[in-house]
């Protein structure tokens, strides 16, 4: 009858609950033997809605988002957005300091036949006469909100103050001070 020592139990016990180290996964091959990577191309478009390739729909970007409307995409270890990407893949490079532009208007669409070449002033010309930038007009507060405001700094509260206790942007509180916001508005 053989005997375990406790050394030989430790280290049955030891390699039975080791994490098991296995070799990395091949990538599939293709009919020649070279290893497939999936393009650019293919990788992009697994991420749109692209409608059938209706040059006239807006194609959805489907991945991630930057939080300010836009796709975002990871293009050969820098992140741009979607709309910039496709316009890359599909139209050609986009030069150093010039937005790439939607004619229809939607953040999210990738469609090619959408996108177009701008400068910034372009591009918020553009905005701004499709009636897509508040310009100013763009309002949060109440009236009577402002009429607070107002009568507290009028009374020497800190703008600092009223913005922590309104739980108003200090910002908004200081443009209203100076009369550079909510100008009419609470008089």
């Amino acid at each position: 009858m053989e005997t375990t020592s406790v050394d030989q139990v430790g280290e049955w016990v030891a390699a039975q609950t080791a994490p098991q180290l296995t070799q990395p996964t091949e990538r599939p091959k293709g009919d020649d033997g070279r290893a497939f990577v999936p393009n650019k191309y293919t990788s992009f478009l697994q991420k749109v809605d692209a409608c059938g390739f209706d040059p006239n729909a807006c194609w959805p970007w489907l991945g991630a988002g930057k939080g300010n409307g836009y796709g975002n995409v990871n293009a050969d270890g820098r992140y741009v957005t979607a709309h910039q990407r496709s316009y890359e893949l599909f139209c050609g490079p986009v030069p150093s300091g010039i937005d790439v532009c939607h004619s229809c208007d939607n953040r999210w669409c990738v469609n090619p036949d959408h996108l177009f070449l701008g400068t910034r002033l372009e591009n918020m010309a553009d905005c701004k006469s499709k009636g897509r930038t508040a310009g100013g007009t763009r309002k949060h507060l109440a009236e009577w909100q402002v009429q607070e405001i107002r009568r507290r700094l009028n009374a020497g509260m800190s703008p600092r103050k009223i913005s922590v206790q309104m739980d108003i942007n200090y910002f908004t509180i200081t443009a209203i001070q100076r009369g550079d916001s909510y100008v009419g508005i609470g008089q």
